[in-house]
């Protein structure tokens, strides 16, 4: 299998974009992830079962660690790469307070592709299986992750309705799906809790993006529940990382 984090996270100099889109190129020089060894470690476990590049993942990475107690879960774990980090994040942060971690995925490919979405008509990303995702849990050292199989929330949310998050990685590419996760979760992260939306700064997931954009600009209406109006911070990573208050 070839290094998909390599692969499909190319820069693309030659392509053309539309407006607001193109190469992003920061200017930053701090790697903090290439000198974090145990980051290292997982990530040269997961790297050809993911399509995140290192920077997301090392993103997911140093999150996982500083969150409050509370459940974790990913909706839109493909082959179990970013998955895999979280898990071994969480169960190394600073907060001891035991936690489940829940990995969902149709393990069908993308559902609920719309007008919205520019690229995804639908079944992209099957090319997985619960086994594979499970093999590379135990050969990462997090087993006791559960996977959820199954279009989310609708197949399987109720399973975990009664459960207060911490963190919620969403990476489903497509709008309806973005907002009805968001949607199912917001009203269930504890205070400090924190989702991301993985897609956000991507060609091809403009749906997601606009989604994202709908909830900094509180348009969105009361289907986020209580909380009130989310912050959005946009990262040049390609990520939207939104906290929940925690008074």
């Amino acid at each position: 299998m070839s290094d998909q984090a390599t692969e499909n996270t190319k820069q693309q100099k030659g392509r053309t974009y539309p407006p607001g889109y193109g190469v992003v190129e920061p200017v930053a020089n701090y790697r903090p992830w290439d000198i974090d060894g145990a980051f290292q470690d997982v990530y040269g476990i997961v790297r050809e079962h993911t399509m995140v590049d290192v920077y997301r993942l090392w993103t997911l990475w140093f999150i996982g660690s500083q969150i409050p107690a509370g459940d974790v879960l990913e909706i839109g774990s493909w082959r179990g790469g970013s998955g895999t980090v979280i898990a071994r994040s969480v169960a190394r942060g600073a907060d001891a307070a035991p936690r489940s971690v829940f990995l969902a995925d149709t393990f069908a490919g993308v559902v609920k592709a719309s007008a919205r979405d520019s690229y995804y008509k639908g079944g992209e990303h099957a090319n997985t299986s619960p086994e594979l995702v499970q093999e590379l849990l135990v050969r990462a050292g997090v087993p006791d992750v559960r996977l959820l199989a199954g279009v989310f929330p609708e197949d399987r949310g109720a399973e975990i309705a009664d459960r207060r998050f911490a963190l919620c990685h969403i990476d489903v590419d497509v709008y309806q799906s973005a907002k009805e996760c968001f949607e199912w979760v917001w009203p269930r992260m504890v205070p400090g809790g924190v989702v991301v939306f993985d897609d956000y700064g991507f060609y091809g997931c403009e749906g997601v993006t606009a989604y994202a954009n709908e909830l900094a600009a509180g348009a969105t209406g009361d289907g986020v529940g209580p909380g009130g109006r989310p912050t959005v911070v946009p990262s040049l990573s390609g990520q939207a990382i939104i906290t929940r208050s925690a008074y």
